[in-house]
């Protein structure tokens, strides 16, 4: 929980603008919840990846989300934003696996 109060460091300072946003975040910390619940204990394929992105970041996708929104009021609105980190988020996880995969 105090990670969330006090986010690491972006790794690229042209990312922290982006690394500050509530939503941006939201969506990292909930890919990295979700993560091993999607997909394959296993480092993620580029077509994984390609498609992850594909999903998440279509405009069906985002304006199918915001319908959904208005239609269920148990549905959660997520901004462009929300998806956007969770898409960064779900390919760093798969690429944080294959690293801590790798034998030494």
């Amino acid at each position: 929980m105090s990670d969330q109060m006090h986010p690491t460091p972006p790794a690229v300072p042209v990312l922290s603008a982006l690394c500050e946003q509530a939503e941006f975040q939201r969506g990292l910390t909930e890919a990295k919840e979700t993560f091993l619940e999607d997909y394959d204990p296993a480092p993620l394929s580029e077509e994984e990846m390609i498609t992850e992105v594909e999903l998440e970041l279509s405009r069906r996708m985002t304006e199918r989300a915001k319908l959904l929104a208005r239609l269920d009021e148990g549905w959660p609105c997520s901004s462009y934003l929300y998806h956007l980190g969770y898409v960064v988020g779900i390919i760093n996880e798969g690429l944080t696996y294959a690293r801590e995969s790798v034998p030494a």
